[in-house]
């Protein structure tokens, strides 16, 4: 199916419909011939060399809109008569040479029937329309990257802060190079690979023949340089900064940063197309949409931000097939070889459904999965646009993609079930799959001939690798390649992060939907609030767990109507449609079944390292508004912090102490600690399926990067919270404030690290 055919087909994508049967895999060396025994009225005289015969040349891969000449080839002599059939529109030809130019991309047939000395021979072929590649290919932001120029893999590992080389074919482990604080994605430019050094604050250059160390590039405190991209025209890289909310230049030889341009918060996945125009995906997902913004980075001395696409939000989906919702966690995209459109692998997760918004319920089929977005760049002075959108079924977040080297198929993580989907990038049809590739897949790449398909599983430390060119079958893995030398977690830790990813697990999700990543990628949170009030809850916006180390801010959520982590088998078993990791005898007995009763601490070791992962999650990192240089900004942190701080607006009574949260039980009890500030409303719901009478404090820490803001999303920014949803002044005495006190204390909480 065409692109231009499928546009009208976007919300039937949407609606999860099934995928039409598989087209067969291009053999461009292979004909189907089949040969009619003489016609009865065949001249008894004629001295035949042979049966007929004859093969159609030039088949294959066809380039869109470009003449293509098809020659048959036949054995029937001079005076031999040809009928052509040309898929999709069945143009029609009668010459030994049929030449046309195919409009739509896709998978298509040639026919052409021979007639010649009595017999006549019937002959197929096929044929795949794709759009020519470009010269220079386009080049995108990966965990793993591909170095042509000496065969090598490169790969990072986030945890153990360095990254790994490996030969290609037969693949094994070179070297394992320590890098930097937590490094996120890698890139290949001639003799140069560079790191993007999230916690760091950095882009590290490497010698790529040397595998050391060039040059670390300072990207400024609190930037989290996330995706970097070599630029395709050769000599620069291109980096994402995602709590600075830019795109900068790094010259690939000296370091030197040569342009910048905003691109706004939660810049991640990038891809440069050979024109220089660049794609950047914001990673998370709000209530109005999904964000990709378009640069045009021709001249890479000054690159212009050309506008922004939205991936809208889709309702009325909800089926056991598909779901309502928005684009989630846009950490990849990637331009096909032809470097038009690019293609946007997400989690779409249903901010819409729910008892209090629609009247109907969550299910674990439709709170959230795996969806594509095709996003097309806009012309000279327009933003760009989604074209269509993919759902998948029985699958969770796609977490990485890579197109083959013609375009004519495209390769999918799906990071919780584990497995790589390969796909007609047209018409989206599934063409092959290969499970259990590796503990939460976030790579992928391909040797340049297409041949060999290189999965980096994050939590398994691995890199597979796969024989991809016939996918008829599932391939077994040509090399498995632990990617460490030495495991850098605890063994409970690592087990823990591992059942964190892991939607496969029937106990976690039975149609692998769902996992504790599916709200908490990274440890982080999804900034999208929830209608949990069939849980017995209501609104409910996400609350991140990195930083808060489990429990060592005191309960969870906004009802603090759990007490320890492991109480999340309550919603592991509701929600998420698991079959819990805790015996059902056992769950069922001694107070087991209620949030807060009887704890669950030794029930069952899987959620114990849950619960110790979860607990692993204490780091914050540094605030991007942070200006310790500049004494205006000091002085004004200064005045923010006296006036949070002061009994003029009693702010620090709640937000106290180095947790900025007084959160916690009431000495020797399960009755916690609760507020009413003023922002319950009849969204607000229950507590446990009980009155809700306040709300837990949330801490201040990482402020900067977790709006929307209180428990129901309400509030968009600081101010709002401040002033807008600050009724009465139950919520902090600021009515009283001037403007310029007002910015002062926000300058003071976007800096409470």
């Amino acid at each position: 199916m065409s692109r231009a055919a499928l546009l009208p087909l976007l919300a039937a994508l949407a609606l999860g419909c099934a995928a039409p049967p598989a087209a067969a895999p291009v053999d461009a060396g292979r004909t189907d011939v089949a040969l009619d025994a003489p016609t009865p009225d065949a001249p008894s005289d004629v001295t035949a060399p042979g049966p007929l015969s004859a093969r159609i040349e030039g088949a294959g891969f066809v380039y869109q809109g470009e003449e293509t000449c098809l020659t048959v080839s036949h054995n029937g002599g001079p005076g031999a008569r040809f009928a052509w059939i040309l898929e999709p529109d069945g143009v029609r030809a009668s010459t030994e040479r049929a030449c046309r130019r195919w409009s739509d991309l896709g998978a298509f047939r040639a026919f052409v029937t021979v007639e010649a000395r009595g017999m006549r021979a019937e002959v197929s072929a096929p044929l795949r329309v794709v759009a020519r590649p470009t010269t220079p290919r386009p080049t995108a932001s990966s965990t793993i990257a591909y170095d042509p120029a000496r065969r090598e893999v490169w790969v990072v590992n986030p945890d153990a802060d360095s990254v790994t080389v490996l030969s290609d074919e037969p693949t094994t482990r070179l070297a394992e190079v320590p890098v930097c604080d937590h490094p996120r994605t890698i890139a290949v430019s001639g003799p140069t690979v560079a790191v993007a050094c999230q916690d760091d604050g950095a882009l590290w250059l490497l010698d790529a023949a040397g595998r050391s160390r060039r040059v670390a590039v300072g990207l400024g405190a609190g930037a989290r340089p996330y995706g970097v991209a070599a630029d395709p025209r050769g000599g620069r890289f291109f980096v994402t900064l995602q709590d600075a909310g830019r795109m900068v230049v790094v010259d690939a030889t000296t370091g030197s940063i040569t342009g910048s341009v905003e691109v706004g918060f939660d810049a991640r996945g990038i891809t440069v197309n050979a024109a220089g125009t660049a794609l950047v995906a914001r990673w998370r997902g709000d209530a109005e949409g999904a964000r990709v913004v378009q640069v045009d980075a021709s001249d890479p001395s000054s690159p212009r931000r050309v506008g922004v696409g939205l991936l809208q939000v889709q309702e009325d989906l909800d089926s056991d097939t598909d779901n309502s919702g928005v684009p989630s966690f846009l950490g990849a995209l990637a331009f096909g070889p032809s470097g038009r459109d690019a293609i946007v692998p997400a989690l779409k997760a249903n901010n819409v459904t729910g008892m209090f918004r629609t009247r109907e319920m969550l299910s674990s089929q439709t709170t959230a999965r795996a969806v594509l977005s095709v996003v097309s760049p806009g012309a000279p002075g327009a933003s760009p646009s989604e074209a269509a959108r993919y759902s998948f079924d029985d699958l969770d977040y796609a977490s990485a993609l890579a197109f083959s080297p013609q375009g004519d198929r495209l390769f999918v993580a799906l990071q919780g079930a584990e497995i790589v989907v390969a796909l007609d990038p047209e018409g989206f049809n599934i063409t092959g799959s290969i499970p259990s590739v590796g503990g939460a897949p976030q790579g992928l790449a391909l040797s340049p001939d297409g041949a060999r398909l290189f999965v980096q599983g994050f939590t398994s430390r691995t890199v597979r690798v796969y024989d991809v060119r016939d996918l008829s079958r599932a391939p077994a893995p040509l090399a498995d390649v632990v990617t460490v030398s030495a495991e850098p977690l605890s063994a409970q830790v690592a087990l823990g992060q591992r059942i964190f990813y892991a939607s496969r697990d029937p106990r976690m999700s039975r149609t692998s939907y769902l996992s504790c990543a599916s709200c908490h990628l990274d440890g982080e949170g999804d900034n999208l609030v929830w209608d949990f009030t069939q849980r017995g809850e209501g609104l409910r916006n996400t609350i991140p767990l990195q930083g808060r180390g489990g429990v060592e801010h005191g309960p969870l959520h906004w009802s603090a109507n759990f007490d320890e982590v492991q109480d999340f088998e309550h919603d592991i078993r509701g929600g998420q449609g698991g079959l819990g990791f805790v015996a059902d005898a056992v769950f069922h007995s001694g107070g087991h079944d209620a949030p807060l009763g009887a704890s669950k601490l030794g029930l069952s070791s899987e959620l114990d390292a849950l619960a110790a992962y979860v607990a692993s999650l204490r780091r914050v990192g540094p605030s991007p508004f942070r200006r310790d240089d500049d004494a205006a900004w000091l002085a004004s942190r200064a005045r923010g912090e006296a006036l949070f701080r002061s009994e003029e607006t009693r702010c620090a009574t709640c937000h106290a102490g180095p947790r900025y949260t007084d959160s916690a039980f009431a000495p020797g009890t399960r009755t916690p600690v609760l507020h009413d500030v003023g922002t319950l409303g009849p969204g607000s719901g229950q507590r446990l399926g009980g009155a809700l009478s306040g709300l837990d404090t949330p801490t201040l820490r990482d402020l900067w990067r977790t709006a929307p803001y209180l428990h129901d999303g309400s509030a968009a920014t600081l101010r709002d919270v401040l002033v807008t949803r600050n009724r009465d002044d139950r919520h902090g005495r600021t009515s009283g404030l001037s403007t310029a006190q007002l910015s002062d204390l926000e300058t003071f909480l976007r800096c409470v690290e």
